[in-house]
């Protein structure tokens, strides 16, 4: 009599099932009002795909101050606008996972942007398609020390809950850890926490290094061969990129970085 492999045992009346493979991740990065240092976190993570080679499709929505665009476009594959703002105008997300099957999809959100995301992620049956897909989505949200940081980010908890993983970037442009005293001593935080929340903190760099990079539209990458940057700023600059992608690399999974 012939034995029944374990595989074909364990499927004996039951309903095969079509789970969807994990392709990769859709990583929103957002924040409150503008200023928090959002767009620089896409930025160098934008700025690390490229440099690792990872399959990435970039998204840029924030009109007012298109950030990620100015600076990454002329970087190969360049970024996408999405007008978010408008009905249909998320649709090319997620057609486009489907068309490319890319391993991160990247979208720098506009400022504030959980007082409508829970609308575009409806319209869109975002949540729904995406796991379809085989993505998982990794909200990315960056906070300053103000009020707005902390509610932006509850109304995304409270509107996502476990159907996304989370990572909390403390810019310390605004100070040292310890004073991120709003969230620190929130409810929120031991909402993320308890959904498994990855919390990381975004080195300050100089800023008379940062307007220039921002003037001139580089890449942080660009900037460590311009001509225009003093041998100490550039090692200041890879020394920044450096500790950045240590950091980061405590949500590797998170982020798509693996």
């Amino acid at each position: 009599m012939a034995v029944q492999s374990k595989s074909s045992a364990d499927s004996v009346g039951k309903i095969p099932v079509n789970e969807p493979k994990t392709l990769g991740r859709l990583v929103l990065v957002t924040g409150d009002k503008g200023g928090t240092g959002k767009s620089v976190v896409a930025r160098i993570l934008l700025d690390i795909y490229r440099h690792r080679n990872i399959n990435c499709i970039a998204y840029e929505c924030d009109q007012s101050n298109p950030q990620l665009y100015r600076h990454y476009n002329k970087v190969a594959p360049g970024v996408s606008g999405l007008k978010l703002n408008q009905r249909g105008g998320a649709d090319a997300l997620q057609d486009d996972l489907k068309r490319f099957s890319p391993k991160v999809s990247l979208v720098d959100l506009p400022a504030g942007a959980a007082e409508y995301f829970e609308s575009v992620a409806k319209d869109i049956f975002l949540f729904q398609n995406a796991e379809r897909l085989g993505y998982r989505i990794t909200m990315v949200s960056v906070l300053g020390r103000v009020k707005d940081s902390v509610l932006q980010l509850k109304r995304l908890v409270d509107f996502c809950g476990d159907r996304v993983d989370y990572v909390v970037v403390k810019n310390l442009y605004w100070g040292e850890e310890h004073k991120f005293t709003r969230y620190n001593n929130s409810k929120v935080k031991q909402s993320v926490e308890a959904l498994g929340a990855v919390e990381l903190l975004l080195p300050e760099l100089y800023d008379d290094i940062f307007d220039l990079i921002d003037s001139k539209d580089l890449t942080f990458r660009e900037a460590l061969e311009h001509e225009d940057f003093s041998l100490s700023n550039q090692s200041r600059i890879y020394g920044w990129i450096d500790t950045v992608e240590s950091e980061f690399a405590k949500a590797a999974v998170q982020l798509g970085l693996e």
